[in-house]
């Protein structure tokens, strides 16, 4: 059996064998990978309850699906987790040359999902409510508002132009990489769907297997602009001005928009992929 010593020196002698770049691939690639994310970050939640902005986030609260009451995380103050679970990508461009080192420009289309787990909460069905005051005289009353929604997993089907600079060195047979991209992403969050700007930023290293194929593996930070979503909050209960309580009838429940949404989603992760040239030169 080999060991795992062995298995490293003779990996760290591949790395530093006498392959040169001089003769790197250029022209035309497809290449595929997969994204392991490790850390992701969603902002800070924040409400707009019909035309009028929640500022007092205090009044919107993340609760189970069927609660009665405001007793809930706040929405400012709600957190999930989020798991790493799957993401790969597929990738059209071309390698040139920059000098003593070379460049790649790609299109890259990618999906990513995110599984999601509610800390503190039950399940992935939530209720989304807050209490408001409506009526007059003897309707006049404090009424909870409520939105069911499922938070269960946020997916993202990406479309990105990238740009990479590799140093070369007649040495190795490995380049470090540096690469940036922009583009726009479908994300899907609490079950409704979006188009946003994305942007990410890359950097790893570049193996050259041979003539015509190349492995990399490095890490990708991935990031989303702005996401709001509208649900229709209905009426559930009603606590009266002189303390006696009810629940609303669904059929006699006034219903409103509440637009809840956050500024920035990101992920980070290592990815490791290989690209397959279409032709090469010397």
């Amino acid at each position: 059996m080999i060991s795992k010593k062995t298995l490293a020196v003779t990996a760290f002698a591949l790395l530093l064998s006498q392959q040169s770049f001089a003769s790197e691939t250029e022209g035309f690639y497809f290449g595929s990978g997969y994204y392991g994310q490790y850390l992701n970050y969603m902002g800070e939640l924040k409400a707009k309850i019909g035309d009028k902005d929640a500022a007092d986030t205090n009044k919107v609260s993340i609760n189970d699906r069927d609660a009665q009451n405001t007793e809930g995380q706040l929405l400012s103050k709600y957190k999930g987790y989020y798991n790493p679970p799957f993401a790969a990508n597929v990738a059209l461009g071309y390698t040139g040359e920059l000098g003593s080192n070379s460049y790649r420009v790609e299109l890259e289309g990618m999906y990513s999902s995110v599984k999601v787990d509610n800390i503190g909460l039950t399940s992935s069905q939530i209720t989304v409510s807050y209490l408001k005051e409506n009526g007059n005289d003897s309707n006049k009353g404090t009424y909870l508002y409520g939105a069911a929604v499922s938070h269960d997993q946020i997916e993202n089907i990406s479309v990105m132009a990238n740009v990479y600079h590799h140093w070369k060195s007649d040495r190795f047979s490995f380049s470090p990489y540096i690469g940036i991209g922009i583009g726009a992403t479908r994300m899907t969050m609490f079950e409704k769907p979006s188009i946003r700007p994305a942007g990410q930023l890359k950097a790893g290293f570049d193996y050259r297997i041979n003539e015509d194929v190349n492995m990399h593996i490095g890490y990708r930070g991935f990031g989303v602009m702005g996401n709001n979503f509208i649900f229709q909050a209905m009426q559930k209960a009603v606590k009266k001005a002189d303390g006696t309580s009810s629940i609303i009838d669904e059929k006699d429940a006034l219903k409103e928009d509440i637009n809840v949404g956050n500024q920035l989603f990101h992920t980070h992760g290592i990815e490791a992929g290989l690209t397959f040239h279409f032709a090469s030169k010397a």
